[in-house]
């Protein structure tokens, strides 16, 4: 196999970065990103061609050859290893001051359960919350969705505005709460829709979903999905980050991932358990329930149920979790 040239080594960077994006879509935008380099989106697409082996068995010869590496010998790195790719995780750790939660999640907007939706903020009023903790799906996403899609849904420009005003609802009955905002899969499907739809612009700030919703100016901290949070010794995520880890006990699931107390949304159904290790330590998952419609059209018959959470952090970062029912209109 031939060493890849300049053209090639920018090309198979963009190919990988974006697997699933037409061929066409994604020499525009290498094109647009390197314009010194190709004449125009025409040659970056020969280059695209070239390197993914549609351009005949000449050019699959050359397909995925193998990169010129250089390495640099030091005391971290005394074998002289390949630069590595590896993205380091990091906890987002809740700051100490934020310690009395009211956590919303699969809010699913704009086909939320506005009765629902009243009495978790009032119950929130009546605690007297500091700190306001969106758990992901706060948007449906319907139209960025990969599934059959109903054209009688609403579009996304009116899904953008719908959370906008709910943020601001959310900052004019409770202004002195810091709002997080944790995005779920439903959030998500933005970013993949733009990575197969229209990577040109995935990489503009102000088409990144956080930009839309304005989050930075509404001074509302933003944490990606892939990101786990830290409340005192109680970790949280949406759910998803754990593939098929629902089930009929979704909580001892959860238990069976993380081996920590832990919260999530994303099942749609409130659940909760404690396990005492053999140390005598006492460990919990707790599984908040939905806040949206619980017979869409696509799944008119689960097990869903209407829910919310209040987290209490408390000295040396211990906690209290009030996982909250929705029954008939009550909160239980």
């Amino acid at each position: 196999m031939s060493k890849p040239t300049q053209l090639g080594i920018i090309a198979m960077k963009y190919i990988e970065k974006f697997p699933n994006s037409s061929k066409k879509t994604l020499a525009e935008k290498m094109f647009n990103e390197n314009p010194l380099v190709f004449n125009d989106a025409e040659h970056a697409r020969s280059v695209i061609r070239h390197y993914t082996g549609a351009g005949g068995n000449k050019t699959r010869k050359a397909t995925s050859p193998n990169l010129a590496m250089e390495s640099d010998f030091s005391a971290q790195n005394p074998y002289g290893l390949p630069e590595s790719e590896e993205k380091p995780s990091v906890i987002y750790k809740m700051p100490v001051a934020n310690n009395n939660i009211l956590v919303l999640s699969d809010v699913h907007l704009p086909y939320q359960n506005n009765k629902a939706l009243t009495l978790a903020l009032d119950y929130g009023k009546k605690e007297n919350i500091n700190t306001i903790l969106l758990l992901g799906d706060i948007m449906d996403m319907h139209k960025a969705s990969f599934h059959e899609q109903d054209p009688k849904k609403r579009d996304l420009a009116y899904e953008f505005e719908i959370c906008r005003n709910f943020l601001d609802v959310l900052q004019k009955n409770f202004p002195l709460a810091k709002i997080f905002y944790k995005f779920g899969n439903h959030e998500l499907r933005w970013e993949r829709y733009l990575r197969v739809k229209a990577p040109v612009i995935l990489d503009m700030q102000e088409f990144r979903l956080q930009t839309i919703l304005r989050l930075g100016e509404r001074g509302i901290t933003w944490i990606p999905n892939n990101q786990v949070m830290k409340i005192g010794k109680l970790y949280a995520i949406h759910g998803n980050e754990y593939k098929g880890s629902g089930g009929i006990n979704a909580a001892r699931t959860l238990w069976l991932r993380s081996g920590e107390s832990t919260i999530c949304g994303d099942k749609h159904k409130t659940q909760t358990m404690l396990k005492t290790n053999i140390s005598g330590k006492v460990h919990g998952t707790f599984v908040i329930g939905c806040l949206c419609e619980l017979n869409p059209d696509y799944l008119t018959l689960n097990e869903w149920n209407l829910g919310f959470a209040v987290i209490k952090v408390l000295k040396g970062g211990e906690f209290e979790v009030y996982n909250k029912s929705i029954i008939d209109g009550k909160v239980l």
